[in-house]
């Protein structure tokens, strides 16, 4: 089974790679969002380091949903993103429904917007998966609406967001990509921890992750800068504990399958 972790737009990009290849983590994913976007993937390549999917715009996504120029704006960002999808040779992107709170109305013109970014992506063999966010409702319609898309499942916005909630027994059959992460179930926050340095139960993800028989990367979406615990660490030993983090996770979920 693959293993990867996120490339963090925050830290300086080679030093993370550099820290990649240093305990052996070959596959990553990128926000095409990232602000060095072009270098990032020129420096990947060069490092043989595989990109495993994109994320898809976020940041005023939820414009999408209404009526205007800005609506129309952000549907076009999506189809750019498909289209970067093609020229990189990435065959998967994860995407969000909506993003924050509160959560916008699912109006008529964001579903016919969606309607030609998902027709679009298709088109053009570029596999889109819907992660769990804020909101159950959203995600499910969309989910019911697109039967071609998949799942992306993300551990601490399911603990930080929606407690009590597993989403695994709902799309499991459908999971593509994920991110994992802990959290310590603070309300509405999602801290991007490495994983067992909170309180999410990662036997019970394991244990979802490997009765779904769904061969996927156990990819980490961590963020250094994100919680007080690391801000003593120096990049390479953040990714030391990281990657022996998704090592032991992997072994988990190989054991129960």
């Amino acid at each position: 089974m693959n293993i990867g972790i996120n490339l963090d737009s925050k830290l300086p990009y080679q030093e993370v790679i550099d820290a990649f290849l240093q305990n052996g983590i070959n596959r990553t994913f990128v926000c095409i969002e990232h602000p060095q976007f072009a270098e990032v993937m020129r420096a990947l390549k060069n490092a043989n380091i595989v990109v495993d999917n994109f994320h898809a715009p976020f940041k005023k996504q939820n414009t999408i949903w209404k009526d205007g120029e800005e609506g129309d704006a952000m549907l076009s960002h999506f189809l750019q993103s498909v289209d970067l999808c093609v020229e990189y040779g990435i065959d998967l992107m994860v995407a969000h429904v909506t993003n924050g709170r509160p959560m916008p109305p699912i109006t008529q013109i964001g579903l016919e917007r969606f309607d030609k970014f998902i027709s679009y992506a298709q088109s053009n063999s570029v596999k889109i998966a819907f992660e769990n966010h804020r909101y159950v409702e959203n995600v499910r319609f969309m989910m019911e609406r697109y039967p071609n898309v998949g799942f992306c499942l993300d551990t601490s916005h399911e603990n930080g967001f929606t407690p009590g909630i597993r989403y695994m027994p709902m799309w499991g059959d459908r999971l593509v990509a994920t991110h994992l992460s802990d959290n310590e179930t603070v309300c509405d926050k999602d801290m991007h921890m490495i994983p067992f340095d909170g309180n999410i139960n990662f036997e019970q993800t394991a244990k979802e992750i490997a009765a779904s028989s769904r061969e996927v990367t156990l990819m980490l979406e961590i963020k250094q800068i994100n919680h007080p615990m690391y801000s003593n660490m120096t990049v390479k030993e953040y990714y030391s504990s990281a990657a022996d983090s998704i090592k032991k996770f992997a072994d988990m979920v190989d054991s129960f399958r």
